[in-house]
């Protein structure tokens, strides 16, 4: 059995796995006992099929979801021992997920079909009966595979599950938590420990790794949406996963402890040991920050009130200030992006999970700028930012870059649903800003739609966020190139509108585009009032007329799928209007009313659509941000 490279052990320089059955005659030992016990059934199919899925899972799923240690986990599911029930369950998760990437021609479609629903329904009628880490292992590869379906219902029922069942089983905290073995005695109720030490640090390490990644997947699962977060920050006390070489060679070492917005909760004289972070420690750090921006862009802001539209800006800055120290505190190996453009050498550095760590940073940027670079409405003291704008552009650019460098190392297969979010929201944004502010959409967006219809051959999630785009690419394509109409003026795409407004969620997207032939449209109040409407968040929130489209039928449950998926550009979050009154201290922008929101106070204040403001560029005297 291969070992792990000791440089990097999810590097694509990890040879194939040999599968034991090549070289053995029926009846030549173990072996076979253990094929003849393992296929019981016909659960699994055949041992070599079996052990190729194994090893198709260390190839194109580790590399950026690392929670198994290789050579320790083929042991266990390969070795000349007794398989265990939980080592079984392990395996069919393996297989449920892994079955996309195998193109062996012995699997028919009706045989994929087969063995991923007989593995599926096997690791969750486990996960639900049994509480162990291998069983929610086994979970979590499964969420793998149902998140890369769809963004809906059942990849959030399987998460539910699973980020519970980490914080009922103690993986949430480190053994030696303050809430675990507090310093100070107290009457406080204190967590039970349900799982036993570790024996090893391999095990110690797993565990860690298990509840980072489930972190991971609800984050992602979070920022797609209004929700709140699943794994609440003051459930969480833990440190940063090790350097994957050091997982690899079963090397204990002390890493530092992850800090939540909850406070510092552990003195800087403990934030040490740089020299044992990773790739997936610094991932995991970025996704802290994103899930901070997260919070904050839920919140209401009164775009009338100068009180709250200042305490706003005030909060962004601190946040765009705490994005630019983490980035520049980083080590220069992991840090300094100019090794993707080095083609002399100097990348041994870039595997899969760089690769997330750059991406994520470059979405965390995204999605803390966009909100002031294209607010959906304006008013006299909520303006854009063009520099905002820029420095969204400068992610997006580095997006572009790393995907390119990704295609070009034969990557792509090797990474999963979350490099494809960051994919979507790139290429959206460059779509947003060129058919709204330029009148021009970006050539770069091509390459991002691409590569998005080549991942959705393993990840169909991919493929929808590139059907979706490619239809409003091509609707504006057509009518650029329509004869212009007597007005002299073209009129904007009816789906590059709906797309500019950058409210809409991945699901009203999906159906106003789809029904634009009909010219009836599903909005986004689609079984909300449109005086008392609340958010995914659960604010209320006050819809403008002029964004405001008529209902059109009750969804159906396969269409629920992409409720609220995409409101990662919902901004501003504007506050409940009171009953017969003005929203907020004053109007903003009403017929009868002054610039400093004087108003006669008989009608709602009339916000600026994000698709009625000209260009920004040049206007650094009135950009918030650069003052």
């Amino acid at each position: 059995m291969p070992s792990a490279s000791s440089n990097d052990p999810y590097a694509t320089s990890n040879g194939p796995l040999e599968s034991p059955s090549m070289n053995i005659t029926a009846g030549a030992g173990p072996e076979d006992a253990w094929k003849a016990a393992v296929s019981q059934g016909q659960d699994f199919p055949p041992y070599d099929l079996l052990y190729a899925l194994a090893d198709l899972f260390f190839k194109h799923i580790n590399t950026w979801c690392p929670i198994l240690h290789r050579r320790s986990t083929l042991d266990s599911l390969f070795g000349s021992h007794t398989l265990e029930e939980a080592d079984r369950i392990l395996l069919h998760a393996i297989v449920a997920t892994t079955l996309r990437f195998s193109t062996d021609p012995r699997w028919s479609d009706s045989a994929r079909e087969r063995y991923h629903t007989i593995s599926k329904q096997k690791v969750l009628l486990y996960g639900l009966e049994n509480s162990s880490v291998k069983a929610l292992q086994a979970l979590l590869i499964l969420a793998l595979d149902t998140v890369g379906s769809s963004n809906g219902p059942p990849g959030w029922n399987l998460l539910a599950l699973i980020t519970r069942s980490v914080v009922q089983l103690g993986l949430a905290v480190e053994t030696s938590s303050t809430s675990v073995a507090p310093l100070f005695p107290s009457i406080y109720t204190l967590r039970a420990m349900v799982l036993p030490e570790p024996k090893s640090f391999i095990e110690d390490e797993s565990r860690r790794r298990l509840f980072w990644m489930v972190y991971l997947l609800d984050r992602y699962a979070t920022i797609a949406t209004a929700f709140e977060f699943a794994l609440d920050d003051k459930e969480i006390d833990r440190k940063l996963p090790c350097r994957d070489d050091l997982f690899a060679r079963n090397q204990p070492v002390e890493t530092r402890w992850f800090q939540t917005m909850e406070g510092e909760q552990h003195s800087r004289s403990e934030m040490n040991h740089p020299e044992n972070l990773g790739s997936f420690s610094y991932y995991v750090e970025i996704l802290g920050i994103l899930s901070q921006i997260h919070r904050f862009l839920k919140k209401p802001v009164d775009i009338s009130a100068l009180s709250d539209v200042e305490q706003w800006q005030k909060e962004y800055r601190q946040l765009d200030g705490k994005l630019n120290q983490w980035k520049y505190s980083l080590p220069s190996e992991y840090g300094n992006m100019s090794r993707v453009f080095n083609p002399n050498g100097g990348n041994k550095i870039v595997n899969c999970i760089w690769i997330m760590l750059h991406i994520t940073y470059h979405t965390t940027v995204i999605r803390l700028h966009s909100s002031a670079a294209y607010p959906t409405t304006r008013s006299p003291i909520f303006t854009p930012s063009f520099s905002a704008s820029q420095r969204c552009h400068t992610a997006v650019e580095d997006i572009c870059a790393l995907c390119t460098y990704v295609r070009s190392n034969h990557m792509l297969a090797k990474l999963g649903p979350p490099f494809a979010f960051s994919l979507w929201v790139a290429a959206r944004l460059l779509l947003v800003h060129g058919s709204t502010i330029d009148h021009h959409v970006n050539p770069a967006i091509h390459p991002l739609v691409d590569t998005l219809r080549e991942l959705g051959i393993y990840w169909k999630v991919a493929e929808r966020y590139a059907t979706l785009l490619q239809r409003v690419m091509d609707e504006y394509s057509e009518s650029e190139s329509a004869p212009v109409p007597a007005s002299g003026v073209r009129e904007t795409p009816s789906t590059v509108r709906i797309l500019a407004d950058m409210r809409r969620c991945a699901y009203d997207l999906d159906f106003l585009i789809s029904r634009q032939p009909r010219q009836t449209y599903f909005g986004a109040n689609h079984n909300k009032s449109s005086t008392n409407t609340r958010g995914g968040n659960g604010d209320p929130q006050q819809q403008h007329p002029s964004m405001a489209t008529p209902n059109m039928k009750t969804p159906a449950p396969n269409e629920l799928e992409y409720l609220d998926v995409f409101d990662f550009f919902n901004m501003p979050r504007l506050p409940p209007a009171p009953m017969g009154g003005p929203m907020g201290s004053g109007e903003v922008g009403s017929s009868n009313g002054d610039a400093n929101g004087n108003g006669n106070g008989n009608s709602l204040p009339e916000y600026q659509s994000f698709m009625d403001y000209q260009s920004l560029e040049g206007n650094h005297g009135t950009d918030w941000l650069v003052q």
